[in-house]
């Protein structure tokens, strides 16, 4: 679908401060509750350390945090996505006939996007001559961006990232991005719009709990997505992200656009294409969480027991 250049540009210097946050708060949340029932000794020990939780500040807080200051700190914004902020340049990516991710075409060096953010928020976390609370803030960053390599519309640039696809949802006027991040999970658990902070955590952690049991239980598997150590060497932490995005963005043609945009934009989606969409986001959000547990785990392994928080 073509536009404009000029109305291109339009909105992304109006509305770029409006795109829509991977998962929502209740995703980000669930996300965070998960991987901490996988947290080793090691990784409890670090996440108690530099992020000292409290009553009012637990796991599902610092998973969120990332979004609650991108607003302040604009150069932070194109960390959580890969897509250009002003054009859809995307060249050999056209779904949902082919959908692909290029480091070198869709990860600007000056801008940066999830893949290496992530990749450089966790090599802060590591480097111990940080200071205390860029350490602290890299944990945070970390917590939140492994979600957001697996919310599909973060790996794909087109109509920037759904965020300029008009739809209807239970007969009500979002955009794609907004469908995928929030109201699929609300209508999953009965729900129109946010309980509230205290309602999303308790409904958050009972979501994990049960993400987790039916790991557990070998009803649900997913292991076999933990492919690779983000530790193994300097790069690979990069390349497990990578590897991260691109399973992610083939669920844009598999699933996401695949109907293609005249019918997205035509039909209700909260019937029969919920209905498919619904086992997609509880199986992203669950290897997120699991992915996310191994990674913190993985990063706290080398750093020792004995020196995990303790610089200032």
């Amino acid at each position: 679908m073509l536009r404009h250049t000029a109305g291109r540009l339009l909105f992304a210097l109006v509305a770029l401060p409006h795109l829509a946050a991977c998962w929502g708060s209740l995703g980000h949340r669930t996300v965070g509750y998960l991987a901490q029932h996988y947290f080793t000794d090691a990784a409890t020990q670090l996440f108690e350390g530099l992020i000292n939780p409290s009553e009012h500040f637990d796991v599902s807080d610092a998973a969120i945090w990332a979004d609650r200051i991108r607003w302040r700190r604009h150069y932070t914004g194109g960390w959580h996505f890969i897509v250009e902020y002003l054009f859809e340049t995307d060249a050999n990516d056209s779904p949902p006939e082919t959908c692909n991710v290029n480091f070198s075409r869709d990860c600007e060096e000056d801008r940066g996007c999830v893949v290496s953010a992530l990749a450089n928020q966790t090599a802060l976390l590591l480097d111990l001559d940080q200071t205390r609370t860029t350490r602290n803030e890299a944990f945070k960053f970390l917590l939140h961006f492994v979600g957001d390599l697996h919310q599909p519309l973060h790996t794909e640039a087109l109509d920037r990232g759904g965020n300029q696809i008009q739809v209807k949802f239970d007969n009500r006027h979002y955009n794609l991005h907004s469908v995928w991040d929030t109201e699929i999970a609300l209508k999953m658990h009965g729900l129109t719009h946010s309980p509230g902070t205290e309602g999303e955590k308790t409904l958050a952690k009972r979501w994990a709990q049960e993400l987790y049991n039916k790991h557990e239980s070998a009803d649900f598997r997913v292991a076999q997505n933990i492919s690779c150590d983000p530790m193994a060497n300097t790069a690979a932490a990069q390349s497990c992200a990578l590897q991260y995005a691109a399973e992610t963005n083939q669920l844009i043609c598999s699933y996401v656009l695949q109907p293609g945009l005249q019918w997205l934009e035509s039909n209700d989606l909260g019937g029969e294409y919920y209905d498919g969409a619904k086992t997609i986001v509880e199986d992203r959000i669950a290897i997120a969480g699991m992915r996310l547990g191994m990674w913190i785990n993985a990063v706290a392994y080398p750093l020792g027991s004995s020196r995990l928080s303790t610089q200032t």
